[in-house]
């Protein structure tokens, strides 16, 4: 299981980790391939949460 402690670490604060993993669990709603392989089906949210703390993806905030 995930703990926010460890997604802050990662991410760098709490704003910044619900944002993408929110934005990653929308794409996934919308079709898109899984980038982790999990045992059983999860929800979304859930996938997302694994694949960020498995880093197979990486995101970049571009500042305006």
């Amino acid at each position: 299981m995930f703990s926010i402690d460890d997604l802050v670490r990662k991410v760098g604060n709490s704003y910044v980790a619900a944002l993408v993993v929110a934005k990653r669990a929308r794409q996934l709603n919308e079709g898109a391939t899984p980038l982790i392989e999990l045992r059983e089906p999860h929800k979304p949210l859930f996938v997302a949460l694994a694949e960020l703390m498995a880093d197979r993806f990486s995101f970049e905030f571009v500042e305006e």
